[in-house]
């Protein structure tokens, strides 16, 4: 075991070695000119001709009449903004382009939605007792990197969608909408003074998906994009993985945005006393939040809800935009995260653009990915070298390095940079983990069975378990890491609620790059189950880390065929009319993937796979009294295993 596991290519090996190489030998033989390109590094390739910068707010017109709130943003010297044109950073969010911080009376209304702790909440305070824009959350305060940018050349533009923030109109959510929106204030942009007619978009989630969506709209004046954390589609991807409701995300999500729009709008300059804001917000037929709550009303992919038309497959998704985004030929910088909730959807994007294109995955999750805080790179150097080549014309090489830099992590949060020119990386060997009986004394759970890479040799190995539906990975999940970071706890408490199965302790070193897939036989008279299946690394000490995770809802697991190349994982429709009841009694087998990592597992640690049938905090599972039971099988006839 300890060699099949161990034991790396000798080609995979050579070719990392050579990558390296090349690598190195372009960043030093820049380093002696004083020019440094490479992965988050970068200096030399332009100066930072300015010393400040300038923000103001004004409405500027969409072709059907709607004003639309915006920031603009100048850089200055000796305190004068830019007088010759420039390239422009735009964002188009529905998330506000300024958050108001304190109202009139000095109150922090944002301190709890943001759950900030009490050095954070008093910096704020001082920044706010010192500087008349202490106020105000701005795009630079948000988004640090971009002061940078300023410094370097770059007007920066972030504008509120009809409906939202400051804007008139009326929310739509399709993004066909948004990237014809998107696409009509870039010819604004183009046109006006301070733009020199190149733009570059940037932005994470809704607002990396709107990014896609006028990545296809073909306007002339969109040089590159950088979206973070797009997914192909909002059904799988976060409202119902697997065919389960997310509540964590959802019920989060429709608080944290009524409160944003009805607490932290800011007016543009001119409205003063606020009554341009009071009559966009009158004329709005629904609001973000009110659109949001239609999520319950589609629980199938197919479902047509009370709006009457299939949401999952018409306005909110993405993948119907390959092929026009691959002919209008914009080139796209993703980046994502392993424990983001949207993990396997950029990995997705990249197998189907042929656009010239880049992908990052850094170890982080969806509240952290766009920062520059984190020690693993510097997130606005990367930026500043897209948007350099792509809006500036300046060769810095970013185009001649490895299309792909992935994170691959280890434990005591250790880890190190790795690239490839594919996905899956070239050289990798395809494992099997097969679930098993025994006892491995590492945990006092339901089974505490083994986990081994060759099947079970028992003709009846099974293990059987009454359901408990108080599982749970935790509130602080990566599907409620939002606002905040992900903080799972020692996975040992869930893990004695289940059915786990573990290794023995690693004789050398695993890495598991991979997007796990699940095989597995059951049992059952109950007329459904919610099936989750957890990753973990077991130190010596006996504590569990979380690494990832899928979840599969048992009706839905007829497999069919994706409507985009998503890398020969299994497929499930979620289809109403694809529903499959569960044979009562009788063995009925489920295959789903989980959600991809890059991990080390180290020597001595072993690795356990966790099967639970609830996650209370964080998905919306029928609970059904008495609690069923349910039979996992793992004999030669009914193999259960998880493939990496």
């Amino acid at each position: 075991m300890a060699h099949i596991i161990g034991t790396k290519t000798t080609l995979y090996v050579i070719v990392a070695v050579l990558l390296a190489l090349a690598v190195l030998t372009y960043v030093r033989a820049d380093a002696a000119s004083g020019k440094t390109s490479a992965l988050g590094q970068y200096k030399g390739y332009s100066q930072a001709v300015y010393d400040g910068s300038r923000r103001s707010s004004d409405y500027l017109p969409l072709p059907n009449g709607t004003k639309l709130a915006y920031d603009l943003i100048l850089p200055t010297k000796n305190g004068r903004p830019a007088a010759e044109g420039l390239p422009v950073l735009f964002k188009y969010t529905p998330y506000l382009r300024t958050f108001t911080l304190f109202d009139r009376n000095g109150r922090n209304v944002i301190a709890d939605l943001m759950a900030l702790g009490w050095t954070e909440r008093a910096m704020l305070r001082v920044r706010y007792w010192l500087s008349p824009e202490g106020r105000y959350m701005d795009p630079l305060f948000r988004t640090p990197w971009l002061k940078n940018m300023v410094q370097h050349g770059y007007a920066v533009i972030v504008v509120e969608r009809p409906g939202t923030g400051a804007s008139f109109g009326t929310w739509n959510p399709a993004h066909e909408a948004g990237g014809q929106e998107a696409s009509a204030i870039m010819d604004w942009i183009a046109a006006q003074p301070w733009s020199n007619g190149k733009i570059g978009m940037y932005g994470d989630s809704f607002q990396a998906m709107i990014q896609m969506a006028a990545a296809a709209q073909g306007n002339p004046h969109l040089k590159a994009i950088f979206p973070t954390s797009a997914p192909m589609e909002m059904y799988n991807g976060i409202t119902y993985p697997g065919g389960v409701y997310n509540t964590a995300f959802n019920a989060f999500f429709k608080w944290a945005t009524t409160f944003l729009q009805a607490e932290t709008v800011t007016p543009v300059d001119s409205d003063k006393d606020g009554q341009l804001l009071a009559r966009a917000r009158a004329e709005r037929a629904r609001s973000l939040p009110e659109t949001i709550n239609f999520a319950k009303d589609y629980p199938y992919r197919d479902s047509v809800g009370s709006l009457k038309i299939k949401i999952w497959e018409g306005p909110s998704a993405l993948y119907p935009f390959i092929e026009r985004i691959n002919r209008a030929g914009v080139p796209i910088y993703m980046t994502n995260g392993w424990f983001d909730i949207f993990t396997a959807d950029m990995f997705f994007w990249y197998q189907n653009l042929t656009v010239p294109r880049r992908l990052i995955v850094r170890p982080l999750d969806h509240s952290e990915i766009e920062k520059n805080s984190q020690d693993d790179l510097d997130f606005g150097a990367e930026a500043h070298r897209w948007f350099d080549y792509w809006l500036k014309g300046i060769d810095n090489g970013i185009m001649k390095e490895p299309p792909i830099h992935y994170y691959g992590m280890e434990a005591a949060k250790k880890g190190l940079w790795r690239t490839a020119n594919e996905w899956p990386p070239a050289g990798r060997k395809p494992s099997r983990f097969y679930f098993a009986g025994g006892k491995t004394g590492s945990i006092d759970s339901a089974n505490d069975g083994f986990l081994l890479t060759s099947p079970s040799a028992d003709p009846a190995a099974s293990a059987i378990y009454t359901v408990d539906y108080t599982m749970s990975t935790g509130r602080h999940s990566r599907w409620s890491a939002v606002n905040w970071a992900r903080q799972y706890p020692d996975m040992r408490a869930n893990d004695k609620k289940g059915l786990t199965f573990t290794t023995a302790p690693l004789k050398a070193d695993l890495e598991v790059t991979s997007h796990p897939v699940v095989h597995m036989w059951l049992t059952t008279d109950a007329a459904d189950l919610d099936v989750f299946v957890y990753l973990e690394d077991v130190d010596p000490s006996g504590k569990s880390e979380y690494i990832t995770e899928g979840v599969l809802r048992a009706t839905h697991r007829k497999l069919g065929r994706a409507p985009f190349d998503n890398l020969g994982l299994p497929f499930q429709s979620h289809y109403q009319s694809d529903l499959t009841p569960i044979p009562a009694g009788e063995p009925f087998a489920m295959i789903f993937s989980m959600l991809p990592t890059s991990y080390k597992f180290t020597q001595g640690h072993r690795v356990r796979i966790t099967v639970a049938f609830a996650d209370t905090d964080n998905f919306a599972t029928p609970v059904i009294e008495p609690a069923p039971k349910v039979c996992l099988l793992m004999d030669k006839a009914h193999m259960s295993y998880v493939g990496m």
